[in-house]
């Protein structure tokens, strides 16, 4: 007979990120596990986002994408994305400064 295992206590099936807001995407996507990968889901997250939004009928949402966008820059940067990736939206490019 095998021994028990620890059971998991009842609740919800995700973590939830200190911070964050139900429903909404969390910060960073993550930036523990090597970054490289998890910089690039949370830029192009953001980024496809951010395409999606009227700024005019969505300011608020717009500029939190925007500040999200802006700060993944470094991260970007640090592993040589924007060194080999062309950036389409020319909107997206003046944000990060490409």
């Amino acid at each position: 007979m095998y021994p028990s295992q620890p059971v998991a206590p009842e609740g919800p099936r995700h973590a939830q990120q200190l911070g964050s807001h139900p429903g909404q995407p969390p910060r960073m996507m993550n930036m523990n596990q090597g970054g490289k990968a998890s910089a690039i889901a949370s830029f192009v997250t953001y980024v496809k986002a951010l395409e999606a939004l009227d700024p005019r009928s969505f300011p608020e949402e717009y500029a939190e994408h925007t500040d999200r966008i802006r700060e993944l820059k470094p991260f970007l940067r640090a592993h040589g994305i924007l060194d080999v990736m062309d950036i389409k939206n020319p909107e997206v490019a003046a944000l990060i400064g490409v």
